[in-house]
């Protein structure tokens, strides 16, 4: 039978104007909607045609209908995840209802039923579903975990991309620091694992699927896009106990959602539901109670706080002064969710697993007396500007190419500006020239974030109607100390050291809306839109002052030629970040372009070591949005589904990368 035979509801112009519709507006990625289908049967195995299938979520009371076609099958799309009550109904057949029936993400869950011959109004038959021992009705292979896995099952830093190597192929990279594994340093498979930056202490969202690279995974949030391109990592990453549940489909996905290599990990969002139910935690991980390690007498101390809640129901309007009903009950048609997750952590930088010495200036080479270089029993050639000369390693030569005595500098050849950094390195604390300052870096970790989603239900020019709408937002700032802690230098100039030391963030927000019409049981429309921005960067110490430490540092050192441009060479300053994680907020100069020759002359000169211009990427600030859209039309026939759209995306940057120098 035709697609468009007479079960429709609608003239076939009208079918057809729809998919042209839906290809002209762009799609992406797949949805997280289910499927209900199946195929009633009489008591003969018979093929029952016209019977009338009704699915209702037990949770939110949304109710949707489909009619069996002439081989007894039917189906039900664009269904949000949860437990639904189907009841199926006959001409001539008592009706029957299935129970329980729970439709994952992503998921086409089949729902068969046999009928028994008795009048209209006979009792009804009460089934209870059972899960299918094998996946029958698409070619996806993956797992569900379900918001319970994700609640009960311990994770570190509430992190529910830890919880999918649950799925056979799917591997995280191993390191031996807090949370587990793809930190930003130490023995990952990945190397460094930059991709994992952003939400560390965890791993980040650092997976790999069937040997896949780890940035070759493609996640969505209800449907909508959730990537962030700078890594190939998670734009938002959903409260735990917010999540309904997540799949992670690792082969064979369908062919609106192949644009990944790797894994797909589709979340989805709970909503409210008929009832009003909440959540609150506290996680504490740290020194106090604790066990002590018995062959170290002063552990490093992790402490971690992870706390939030969630609350979610339908949404009432009292009637304020006068009693009687409320002005509006939101009760099957309304429904509100808010999250919030907060985290406050203190650890070691980089999980502990750097070096605990560095070098600083002896007081001894602060007044120019350089005779600990000196080797008198082993003797080289050096050529200098008077010819080759034969000295023991380690001597410092004069302008003319003689040796100092001694290898002390008198005090005349001396340079102002070589003194005063010597002397604002902080003064070594064991013996030695090299290695010979202990350093306790350590850094602190505040995340705040935020989500609130609307659900209604109602009718569209008489076609069932969901709406949904949500805002995410989360601002994660990192503040990781300096090699050399403020207010031990010598002479007050605080010198800025150490690699990844400073101010840095990954704050992150997304809009997602969608809409699914059911403008009769075998047309479907489902519209999604989303706009996901995600900043992230770094301020190294005293770029705009961070982590307090002079922003002319150079010139206070009595070098008055050296980064003196300013907070940006190259163009326009970086834009706004938050106070309260140790940002400021930086003002924004008038837009201009440099030539390349303008920026090679701006570009700051080196004085000394850690005086160098900084690496370009530890300074950089990336804010790049997304804004995906689809609007697929599917079309029913019995449990055969054709759904027409159009797969694409957008990626812009917000406004151009920049870098603070």
């Amino acid at each position: 039978m035709s697609i468009f035979g007479r079960t429709m509801r609608i003239p076939r112009c009208a079918a057809a104007l729809l998919c042209i519709a839906a290809f002209a507006f762009p799609t992406f990625a797949q949805s997280n909607k289910g499927t209900i289908t199946g195929t009633i049967t009489d008591p003969n195995g018979a093929l029952v045609k016209d019977a009338t299938i009704t699915a209702t979520n037990t949770e939110t009371g949304e109710a949707r209908t489909a009619t069996t076609s002439d081989d007894g099958t039917y189906s039900i799309p664009a269904l949000d995840p949860g437990e639904y009550r189907v009841r199926i109904e006959g001409a001539g057949f008592q009706p029957a209802t299935v129970e329980r029936v729970r439709l994952e993400t992503n998921a086409r869950q089949p729902v068969d039923a046999q009928l028994t011959v008795g009048g209209v109004g006979g009792d009804t038959v009460i089934v209870t579903a059972e899960a299918p021992l094998v996946e029958s009705e698409t070619s996806v292979r993956g797992d569900v975990i379900t918001g319970r896995q994700v609640v009960d099952l311990p994770i570190p830093q509430r992190n529910f991309t830890l919880l999918a190597a649950l799925s056979p192929g799917v591997t995280r990279p191993v390191s031996g620091v807090i949370g587990g594994g793809g930190q930003f340093s130490g023995n990952s498979p990945v190397g460094n694992s930059t991709e994992s930056t952003r939400f560390r202490e965890s791993g980040g969202s650092v997976i790999s699927a069937n040997g896949a690279r780890v940035t070759n995974n493609n996640f969505t949030l209800d449907g909508v896009d959730n990537n962030e391109s700078q890594f190939g990592q998670i734009g938002i990453y959903p409260n735990p106990d917010a999540i309904a549940e997540f799949k992670v489909e690792t082969s064979v996905p369908s062919a609106e959602s192949g644009r990944a290599g790797g894994a797909i990990i589709s979340t989805t969002f709970k909503s409210g539901t008929n009832a009003i139910h909440g959540t609150l935690y506290e996680f504490y991980q740290g020194r106090f109670g604790s066990a002590k390690p018995t062959n170290n007498a002063n552990p490093p101390n992790y402490v971690t706080h992870n706390f939030g809640g969630t609350v979610g129901g339908p949404v009432f309007l009292p009637r304020f002064g006068e009693g009687g009903p409320m002005l509006y009950d939101g009760r099957n048609q309304t429904f509100f969710f808010f999250s919030y997750n907060g985290q406050r952590n203190g650890t070691p930088a980089f999980g502990g697993g750097e070096f605990n010495f560095v070098t600083v200036p002896t007081a001894k080479m602060r007044a120019g007396d350089f005779s600990e270089f000196l080797e008198p029993g082993n003797l080289r050639t050096f050529n200098t500007v008077a010819g080759p000369r034969v000295a023991p390693r380690g001597t410092v030569f004069d302008r003319n190419g003689n040796p100092y005595p001694g290898n002390i500098i008198p005090a005349g050849d001396l340079n102002p500006v070589a003194v005063s950094y010597f002397n604002a390195f902080p003064l070594p604390t064991g013996p030695g020239r090299e290695n010979n300052f202990r350093r306790n870096r350590a850094e602190r970790s505040n995340v705040d974030g935020y989500d609130i989603k609307i659900d209604h239900n109602f009718g569209l020019f008489g076609a069932s109607t969901s709406l949904f709408g949500r805002y995410s937002k989360s601002e994660n700032g990192r503040l990781r100390d300096n090699n050399f802690p403020l207010g031990s230098s010598p002479n007050g100039n605080d010198l800025a050291s150490g690699f990844g030391a400073g101010n840095e963030f990954g704050n992150s927000r997304q809009v997602a809306l969608g809409m699914t019409t059911s403008f009769t049981p075998t047309v479907i429309n489902d519209a999604r839109a989303g706009y996901t921005r995600v900043e992230i960067g770094i301020f190294n110490p005293g770029v705009g002052g961070a982590l307090g430490f002079s922003p002319s540092n150079a010139a206070d050192l009595g070098s008055q030629r050296t980064n003196n441009c300013g907070l940006v060479c190259t163009g326009r300053s970086s834009g706004r970040s938050e106070e309260q994680h140790g940002l400021h907020e930086l003002g924004r100069e008038p837009q201009r372009v440099l030539r390349p020759a303008q920026r090679r002359a701006r570009r700051p000169a080196g004085v000394g070591l850690f005086l160098r211009e900084l690496p370009a990427w530890l300074s950089a600030l990336f804010a790049l949005a997304r804004h995906p859209a689809r609007n697929p039309v599917s079309l029913v026939e019995g449990n055969r589904l054709l759904r027409a759209g159009r797969l694409e995306g957008q990626l812009e940057p917000d406004h151009e990368p920049r870098t603070a120098l």
